[in-house]
């Protein structure tokens, strides 16, 4: 095959072609070079034949389908590829992934703007400039490699349906449904064959997963919204955050009342009913996080806080050796030595986790020391944490507690 090579002539051909058949087909070897563009404004099709690489700009402004192979130069950073709708919702569709370096979605003629029925895999940026993706109901999977990233996500702008992201680093999904972006974020362990995908559903979840059916300290369950989470892992080790919205979450649920807290809530598919996370509530970024250990169905839930003194919780530290501060100082702790202590840093990673806290110098002292951490035993560097505690008292009981640490290494 002889491989055709695209540069300044290349917008009108194919404008050319399209006028022709209504149809831009390839069935050859095709390579649109760094610095160079190229249109179609009839559907593009990708044979089982066709080898497509885009390295430089690629604009797509009618359906799109591919059934052989779409991909970029791994050494090059240009490739785009550009979704510019012009005449109603764009169809994304084939039997084969197409692999875009990076991708902007722009589409102003209806919602949702782009039907994705085949699998995309995005390793750079994807700008949702304008307009949903959707693919809830189709099939189509939208895969976020390691390191990629996405922006301009709003209400109108966001993928409705399931997001895959495979890596190592925080990830916040670009998830939403009925016209809201909601995300979800979580970090993923070292190893990069994991993978996470979420989806949020705007709707009562009540039928299925009854909300009569629940841990006796959970008084309110968000009624109109769930995220779902799903794993290649059976077993999972991270931190889960939500963030509310006074358009789909309950006042009732967010509206500060003494004794009740916010806290993230799970759908135990084994007891049959919902049962919480011990969570952390940042009220000014309107996030709840808690460390997970399975996937599934979470919202948000109210939850009844205990009133218990029984530890006092120091949350800030400074690791400089200076002998003030130089370790997470629980007071109290030592009379509940069956306890456990959980850090873990902005992205969900954890870096620190131990039994019997305190004991014989068990201090977190702002070290990288967690099984799933990326630095370990390294000093960690100035921020904002997140610890889960859990401990046994003198009675039996069991209670818990989580909240935000700050390191400051000055």
């Amino acid at each position: 095959m002889t491989k055709v090579i695209f540069k300044i002539a290349a917008t009108v051909l194919f404008f050319i072609i399209g006028k022709l058949s209504a149809q831009t087909t390839n069935i050859g070897e095709m390579s649109i070079l760094p610095g160079t563009e190229l249109a179609t404004v009839a559907d593009f099709d990708n044979k089982p034949t066709g080898d497509f690489i885009n390295d430089g700009q690629f604009t797509i402004y009618s359906n799109y389908n591919n059934d052989g192979l779409v991909t970029f130069n791994p050494k090059e950073t240009s490739g785009l590829t550009y979704f510019k709708g012009s005449a109603g919702a764009q169809v994304i569709s084939g039997s084969e992934l197409s692999e875009f370096n990076n991708v902007r979605f722009e589409n102003r003629m209806v919602q949702p703007a782009f039907l994705l029925s085949t699998e995309i895999s995005i390793h750079g940026v994807s700008d949702f400039y304008k307009g949903v993706v959707s693919n809830k109901d189709s099939g189509g999977i939208v895969i976020f490699e390691a390191n990629a990233v996405h922006k301009n996500t709003n209400d109108d702008s966001y993928v409705d349906g399931y997001v895959d992201y495979i890596g190592k680093n925080e990830f916040q999904f670009p998830i939403g449904d009925g016209g809201y972006f909601r995300p979800s974020a979580l970090s993923q362990s070292s190893i990069s064959k994991d993978f996470f995908k979420s989806r949020y559903v705007f709707e009562n979840s009540n039928e299925l997963r009854p909300r009569m059916q629940k841990e006796e300290s959970i008084t309110l369950i968000n009624p109109n919204e769930y995220w779902k989470v799903e794993s290649n892992q059976a077993v999972i080790d991270l931190a889960l955050t939500l963030k509310w919205s006074n358009n789909t979450t309950p006042n009732e649920l967010t509206r500060e009342d003494s004794g009740y807290t916010l806290a993230i809530v799970n759908w135990d598919e084994a007891q049959a009913k919902w049962v919480h996370y011990t969570s952390a509530v940042d009220n000014q970024n309107e996030t709840v996080t808690a460390a997970i250990n399975k996937t599934g169905i979470f919202t948000l839930g109210k939850v009844k806080t205990s009133t218990t003194t029984d530890v006092i919780v120091y949350n800030a530290i400074s690791p400089n050796g200076d002998g003030k501060n130089d370790y997470f100082n629980i007071e109290g702790l030592e009379n509940f030595p069956d306890n456990s202590v959980q850090i873990f840093n902005r992205y969900g990673v954890k870096v620190f986790e131990t039994t019997n806290y305190g004991a014989n110098g068990n201090w977190f002292r702002g070290i990288s020391e967690g099984r799933v951490t990326t630095a370990k035993n390294e000093g960690l560097p100035t921020g904002t944490y997140f610890y889960v505690l859990k401990y046994k008292t003198n009675n039996g009981d069991y209670k818990d507690k989580a909240g935000y640490l700050y390191i400051s290494n000055n």
